[in-house]
């Protein structure tokens, strides 16, 4: 009895078995039909039929298997959507012009195993968390930039507890950010670029979860919105933290104070808001910096030999503040090179400015799209954008009141592509050092006081592209080979006792514009040397003609007094 009481066991566990493996079958063969049907459901949305071709009913293919179609990933062992990528999906009309199509965001309740869902580079409106996404607790990844979403962040966006990525840039979004947000446990990326969010930053962005927590943000991108206020004087730093960037925001106050937990922060960017005092010493500190911002506020004081501990620099920019007193000499101590990054779990990317080289930041195996870096010269300007980061080095220090003469070991940074000191007091020569910038490809001296020549060695830089030194005092014969046998009147004007061949063949060019050139007390403006010569000149003039017709008037009035006037008639 016992013995056929267990055959029957092994019977019924032997029928199970073979039910499960044929469901797994079914199931990875062709994916849930609870899931296909959202999936042509989320379809219907769009008005351009000829979208996602391949997403048909069983009506048009009785064998279409949903797993198979293009933007859908399936899982091989559960036969679930775990992907679903409708990126760039468009709805346009027959102008081109894209249409605020409707996501109906709870047929996404229908995924249980969905992971990974980007609907960016599209047109949707409504960005609506309760009912369906703010419930999805397994989302690990969610792109929904570059779309028209309005409206405020849901606190319960929270509640989503394993999202390692967010990327909500550039659409219309605005209110403040969630407390909620800065506490979620597994994110890892979050950028809300490009919107219009306002009030203040949590700290806890900054600091982590807790003081003690390993794990927080490895990038935050808050820039181009309305953020406004003063930032904490000093804050701990998260040791996971790697990218800062507030640029473009309403921020004011001064830069607080840091004080990293790790080594790892690699990029800090506060352009474009209303900070103001100096650079703080607790920057200095952060020896794994590589690129730093600071462009378009109201810092000032003398820049601090300080920054030349930041030794592993690609980019610094400080362009357009209120910096005062001579450029350091020890900028060379800077690298201006090649700079490895290695993050979590050893991934690595090298970015070599001498060969303009491509890399893609990795996280955890996640592509990010790092805020738009751009560095500026006269005549040009380069914009690295994307996860396909084009990175030069550059040192921009343009638009300040820095004066003095140009240290001659600037010529030592060999590695560097951008130099820009235009826009400043600086005096004296150009420095023969120069002739060391073998990788420069944009050198900008213009609008300041520099005299002499221009050094002819500066002939053998063969990557230089823009070459400005408009609006200083220089004089002599510019160089005429390589490169610069590109170079025409826009490079030099503004130098009254500078000569030029060009194709123009203008030698030397006339005075500049009054508007345009830059005055300075202690050397010769003669732009208004000429102005006031000119003017003199008529004002003689005037007064010689004025002075014969005086006297002739003069000769008619006693004429009329002495009753002569028929007389003068006649002689009229």
């Amino acid at each position: 009895m016992e013995w056929a009481l267990n055959r029957k066991k092994r019977w019924m566990v032997l029928v199970g078995s073979i039910l499960v493996l044929v469901q797994v079958f079914v199931n990875t063969s062709g994916c849930f039909r609870e899931e296909k049907r959202s999936l042509l459901e989320l379809k219907t949305a769009y008005s351009n039929h000829s979208l996602l071709p391949s997403w048909v009913d069983d009506v048009v293919d009785p064998n279409s298997n949903c797993c198979d179609w293009e933007c859908v990933e399936c899982d091989p062992s559960s036969g679930y959507v775990f992907n679903l990528s409708l990126s760039n999906i468009r709805d346009r009309d027959a102008y081109g012009r894209c249409f605020s199509t409707p996501f109906n965001w709870s047929l996404l309740l229908t995924f249980p195993q969905l992971t990974i869902l980007d609907l960016s580079h599209n047109c949707f409106q409504n960005f609506v968390c309760q009912g369906g996404l703010c419930q999805m607790k397994q989302i690990e990844e969610l792109y929904l930039n570059d779309n028209n979403f309005e409206g405020t962040l849901d606190p319960l966006m929270g509640n989503m507890t394993s999202l390692r990525t967010l990327d909500l840039s550039h659409n219309l979004l605005s209110g403040s950010i969630p407390a909620s947000m800065a506490m979620m446990p597994s994110l890892r990326i979050l950028n809300l670029g490009h919107n219009n969010f306002s009030g203040s930053i949590p700290i806890n962005m900054f600091e982590g979860r807790d003081t003690s927590a390993p794990i927080g943000l490895h990038i935050l991108d808050l820039s181009h919105n309305k953020f406004s206020g003063h930032l904490p004087f000093s804050f701990t730093i998260s040791p996971s933290l790697v990218f800062i960037n507030l640029k473009g925001n309403d921020l004011t106050g001064k830069i607080p104070n840091y004080y990293p937990r790790g080594d790892n922060i690699v990029a800090i960017d506060f352009s474009d808001n209303n900070f103001k005092g100096h650079i703080p010493e607790s920057i200095y500190s952060l020896k794994s910096l590589t690129f730093l911002l600071l462009a378009g506020n109201q810092l000032q004081e003398q820049l601090s030999s300080g920054i030349c501990e930041l030794r592993n620099l690609q980019i610094l920019d400080l362009s357009r503040n209120k910096f005062t007193g001579s450029i350091p000499s020890c900028f060379n101590n800077i690298a201006f090179q090649d700079v490895n990054f290695v993050f979590s779990r050893g991934q690595r990317a090298t970015v070599s400015p001498g060969g303009a080289k491509r890399y893609r930041t990795q996280i955890f195996g996640f592509k990010y799209r790092m805020g738009e870096v751009q560095v500026k010269t006269k005549g040009s300007s380069r914009s690295y954008e994307g996860d396909t980061l084009k990175i030069m080095s550059a040192l921009d220090l343009s638009s300040n009141q820095l004066t003095g003469e140009i240290p001659r070991e600037l010529g030592d940074l060999s590695g560097l592509h951008t130099l820009n000191l235009s826009h400043n007091r600086l005096n004296g020569l150009i420095p023969e050092s120069f002739h060391n910038l073998q990788n420069i490809e944009s050198l900008d001296l213009s609008n300041n006081t520099l005299s002499g020549q221009i050094p002819l060695n500066l002939q053998d830089l063969y990557f230089l592209e823009i070459f400005n030194v408009s609006y200083n005092n220089l004089s002599g014969t510019a160089p005429e080979e390589n490169q610069f046998a590109n170079f025409d009147d826009s490079n030099y004007e503004g130098n009254p006792f500078l000569h030029w061949t060009n194709s123009n063949r203008r030698i030397p060019p006339p005075p500049a514009p009054l508007d345009k050139r830059k005055k300075d007390d202690s050397a010769v403006d003669f732009t208004s040397f000429y102005w006031t010569f000119s003017a003199s000149y008529v004002t003689v003039l005037l007064a010689l003609v004025l002075s014969k017709n005086l006297g002739r008037i003069y000769d008619l009035k006693l004429a009329v007094e002495a009753g002569l006037i028929d007389d003068v008639e006649k002689k009229k």
